[in-house]
């Protein structure tokens, strides 16, 4: 108990350590400087612990987890999936060097040892199983953060009521639950996403805390059955979407469970919650088949069921009238954006397609520009107030926001979130009409995304150049059968449009995107990755339209805005 008691104590200092560490930093560093200093210092963090409380298996893991944060680093910095091999590597070298899966138990307790071969190969997919299943979870933002917590909570407690010494696992376990009370504070909330570079760091961890001791004999046997229960649902979706890449265009299954709650109107904390919460419960059920039959034991899961149905109960019980829409929108300058992700953001469109009313309903997207747009028209801001989402789309506005403590999930930008819609599309057999641009580039945009959409349904396509007040191009649209619409006729026009024709549209949903045609019809090519994570798309798209400079220029009208606002010489709300 002694050597526990030191683990906690230590592992408890060095959690806060590193949160004190991260608000300092914070302060000094730039933010994308201050992301790799906060992950370089929870790897750090594990090491170090490693070497003072943990034995040669543990360090193995723990080495191998920063191996996988290496591998994971480099297919975020160069999007480049061969870097996914590492992952196997990383699992080889774990099943070699490290903890192995050397038998199986069943309900009955009856054990199946594993030979050599069958105990390398096993160990080996497990480790490499993990990340990309983590990869996987971590679409969903706060979803990996939260079946980390249910995982190394519940894998400590069944350490602590096997009765047997496990000093590894218990370090590895409530380690874990330590730093990952450091994790997240580096967000200021729990809904964030972790990232390539984290996301495969925690899996090799948790992969290797469930193994951790089977080398050592018959001490930490139910890890394998508790972990196989806690990613249950996750490994079912998982699963069912790679088998079904093989037997059809559209394959099915990952987040399919997320995106149903969000169109049913959950907003998007409760989803992650109610995934969490089915996944602890599946995990206890596992668990109670591999825990001692005492009545210590049998309260502590009843304990950890109770728990669980707490967090799932109420979200069976809540109202479906409660919308994700009516929550607290951060607001500048009286234009309200929508802190949303990719995710939520197509999973809620999906939602208001699924129940269409009279009048179409507007997805817009905005960006540093666009603010500025807003603040001098009107008419504009009012389209953008009665829009159904008001998405971020540019990376001045993020850090305008930012830069005033109204900090945003994540960029969703229009391009990405169009080809996204239009993939849901392609799947639900919606048919998607295609409005803007000049000349053929419609046409030509909708055949491209044809090609990378399989299934898609083209329900039209024309050109943007027409008279605004002209009621025959919303009447061609509304009578196409269309349920998606489509529009680049750039900012404010598209979204002043179909402010004005609605009612003509009926109840389709429009998604303004801006000069997206002519990325997707080949006629622009896109900002490389590393330009778009720079911040210098702009000025990538400048050098192929230099026409743009004159419109670009209000780029320091908006800079010099936001500095206005943050002295409190301009007012947040709506311009008067």
């Amino acid at each position: 108990m002694a050597g526990y008691a030191a683990m906690v104590a230590g592992c408890g200092a060095a959690a806060l350590l590193c949160v004190g560490v991260q608000y300092c930093a914070k302060r000094m560093l730039e933010p994308r400087q201050y992301g790799y200093f906060r992950d370089l210092l929870l790897a750090g963090c594990w090491m170090l612990m490693a070497l003072w409380f943990g034995d040669a298996n543990a360090r193995i893991v723990v080495g191998g987890a920063f191996l996988a944060g290496v591998a994971g680093l480099g297919e975020d910095l160069y999007s480049d999936r061969r870097w996914r091999l590492g992952y196997l590597l990383i699992g080889l070298f774990c099943a070699l060097a490290g903890p192995s899966i050397a038998f199986l138990r069943f309900a009955d307790g009856e054990y199946v040892y594993l030979t050599p071969l069958a105990s390398l190969v096993a160990t080996t997919l497990w480790f490499t199983l993990f990340p990309l299943l983590f990869r996987h979870l971590d679409e969903i933002p706060g979803l990996l953060g939260h079946i980390l917590a249910v995982t190394f909570s519940l894998m400590l407690m069944a350490v602590l009521l096997m009765g047997r010494p496990a000093a590894d696992a218990f370090f590895m376990a409530f380690s874990g639950m330590a730093l990952l009370g450091a994790f997240w504070s580096r967000f200021g909330n729990a809904y964030r996403q972790a990232g390539h570079a984290m996301s495969a760091m925690w899996s090799v961890l948790a992969a290797g805390t469930a193994v951790l001791g089977g080398s050592k004999g018959i001490v930490f046997s139910s890890m394998l059955f508790l972990s196989l229960g806690l990613f249950a649902i996750p490994l079912a979706e998982v699963s069912l979407h790679w088998a079904s890449m093989f037997f059809t265009e559209h394959p099915y299954g990952t987040e399919r469970l997320y995106r149903r709650m969000i169109a049913r109107g959950l907003e998007h904390p409760d989803a992650v919650r109610f995934v969490a919460g089915l996944c602890a419960l599946v995990s206890i059920a596992a668990a109670l088949l591999q825990s001692p039959t005492t009545y210590r034991a049998w309260g502590w899961w009843l304990a950890a069921g109770l728990c669980s149905l707490g967090v799932v109960l109420p979200l069976l019980l809540r109202r479906r009238s409660r919308s994700p829409m009516n929550g607290e929108k951060p607001s500048l300058w009286g234009v309200r954006i929508d802190n949303v992700s990719m995710n939520y953001a197509v999973s809620r469109a999906r939602g208001l397609i699924l129940s269409p009313g009279e009048e179409a309903r507007l997805v817009a997207t905005v960006n540093a520009l666009g603010m500025e747009e807003a603040v001098r028209d009107p008419g504009y801001r009012a389209a953008l107030g009665d829009a159904s989402m008001v998405l971020a789309d540019g990376v001045g506005l993020l850090w305008g926001m930012r830069f005033l403590g109204m900090s945003l999930q994540e960029r969703v930008t229009g391009i990405d979130f169009a080809e996204q819609l239009c993939r849901v599309a392609a799947v639900e057999e919606w048919p998607v009409y295609f409005l803007g641009a000049k000349g053929d580039t419609a046409a030509a945009c909708a055949e491209a995304l044809s090609v990378r959409c399989p299934g898609l349904i083209v329900a039209g396509a024309r050109d943007g150049y027409f008279d605004v007040e002209d009621t025959a191009v919303a009447d061609a649209v509304a009578s196409s059968g269309a349920r998606i619409l489509l529009v680049a006729m750039g900012l404010p026009r598209q979204e002043k449009w179909v402010a004005l024709h609605k009612k003509r549209l009926g109840g389709l949903l429009a998604v303004g995107v801006g000069g997206a045609f002519d990325v997707f019809a080949g006629r622009l090519s896109r900002a490389p990755a590393l330009v778009q994570r720079i911040g210098m798309e702009w000025f990538y798209r400048l050098c192929q339209e230099p026409g743009r400079w004159s419109r670009d220029l209000r780029l320091a009208s908006f800079v010099l805005r936001v500095l206005a606002t943050r002295l409190g010489l301009y007012g947040r709300g709506a311009p008067r």
